[in-house]
């Protein structure tokens, strides 16, 4: 009876021990996320909700899927404009289309995006490094390479700004030395609450009035050819039914 209570007691006490340990490692990674975050601020590499001034910066991104181009896009593009010289959108997975997620092809979502930013944006395709899910710091070098190179081939200033939601974890994507002179301008997302899933889920019910709130006046003569082309896809068919 007495081996079995000491038994006891030291099971509880080592339960203790792992239970105070695990909460060691989780002090320590706050502490070692606090740091980080303080020193990215140092740096300047991380801006949040802040007032820029006009053209602060030289040679800017975009990333986005944009299936298809909404006013939360638009959003981060404008904000790109007023504070860069040089804007570059990267349309992602641009080798997907007649997908669930990824119904409409790269030239699509490029059209729609020039038919609203004309010449005032640099437009390129992304496909995936690997996998759509794929956000490995592998998937961030090959991303922050694509547009450096892009701004290299044509003799511009070097890249010095990525602009993105605030919803989106998108540090975790790089190696802190990955980072070194590009700054990042996360918008918040309620600002413009709104995503392209949701669109895509109005198209399917046809709802126009819904589907027209979110998307920019120029492109209201597309909604016909938009549901049009989502509807050709199986999944989307079956739920319009």
């Amino acid at each position: 009876m007495e081996m079995e209570k000491e038994k006891e007691k030291e099971k509880e006490k080592g339960q203790e021990q792992e239970q105070e340990q695990e909460q060691e490692q989780e002090q320590e990674q706050e502490q070692e996320q606090e740091q980080e975050q303080k020193q990215r601020q140092a740096q300047g590499q991380w801006i949040e909700q802040v007032q820029l001034q006009d053209k602060a910066f030289r040679f800017g991104f975009v990333l986005g899927r944009f299936q298809h181009v909404h006013a939360g896009h638009e959003l981060m593009i404008d904000t790109a404009l007023q504070v860069c010289d040089k804007v570059l959108v990267l349309v992602g997975s641009a080798q997907l289309e007649g997908t669930l997620r990824n119904p409409y092809s790269a030239e699509v979502r490029m059209e729609l995006l020039r038919r609203l930013y004309g010449e005032r944006v640099e437009l390129a395709m992304l496909p995936d490094y690997s996998h759509e899910n794929d956000h490995s710091h592998a998937w961030g070098s090959y991303l922050l390479k694509a547009a450096r190179n892009y701004g290299r081939e044509r003799a511009y200033q070097e890249l010095d700004l990525m602009v993105y939601g605030s919803d989106e974890e998108r540090a975790a994507w790089f190696a802190k030395e990955e980072l070194n002179g590009v700054a990042q301008l996360a918008l918040p997302r309620d600002r413009q609450p709104i995503s392209a899933t949701r669109l895509r889920e109005a198209l399917v019910r046809d709802d126009r009035g819904l589907w027209e709130q979110h998307v920019n006046e120029a492109l209201h003569c597309e909604y016909d050819r938009l549901r049009g082309l989502l509807l050709q896809i199986p999944e989307y068919k079956a739920q319009a039914k």
